[in-house]
């Protein structure tokens, strides 16, 4: 069985599924990136302070991307941000004062991006310059894998992904579950 055909993880006690990714931003390169798998998540989101820029790095490219018309810009909104803060910001974005806003991100292609050991590609992610908080591994990523999650015969609460259903995903999920039961 080889290694980078599939990523086992193991629940954490914050119950959280955690793993490391690598990939490259505009040419900047990250490795061994802490990760938090979140189905309940439409997007990925790197928060690109938490990456490691310095405050002046990121100020600089937050520019350059406030500035270019081809690069696509959205704004979102935390659990706690009020309906005044929201209501705000919206105006603020469709005046593109982009850079008074810390609810905003840009779309950018994170390359040669790998989920643990698994190697996936190209794919387009949200960055933001303001924010700190989790580095967010949401669904337009996940859905493009196949993910068991159980208990494995110890009794910790293990993911199981993989790119495709593959003999080697099913040898690791035969170690959780009897697959033949799986008709689905």
């Amino acid at each position: 069985m080889k290694n980078n055909d599939f990523l086992i993880i193991k629940l954490n006690q914050k119950n959280e599924f955690r793993t490391n990714a690598s990939f490259e931003i505009n040419g900047m390169k990250f490795s061994a990136v802490d990760v938090k798998i979140d189905t309940g998540c439409p997007h990925t989101s790197f928060p690109m302070l938490k990456l490691g820029l310095s405050e002046e790095t990121a100020y600089k490219l937050k520019e350059q991307d406030c500035q270019n018309e081809n690069v696509a810009k959205t704004i979102s909104f935390g659990v706690n941000d009020t309906k005044t803060k929201r209501d705000e910001d919206k105006r603020k974005f469709k005046s593109k004062r982009y850079m008074e806003l810390n609810s905003i991100s840009f779309k950018h292609t994170a390359k040669n991006f790998s989920l643990g050991v698994l190697p996936l590609g190209d794919f387009p992610i949200s960055v933001s310059y303001d924010r700190t908080g989790n580095t967010l591994i949401g669904m337009d990523i996940l859905k493009k894998l196949e993910i068991f999650i159980g208990k494995n015969q110890i009794g910790e609460t293990i993911l199981i992904a993989c790119q495709q259903e593959t003999k080697t995903f099913l040898t690791a999920l035969s170690e959780l579950t009897d697959a033949r039961k799986l008709n689905v």
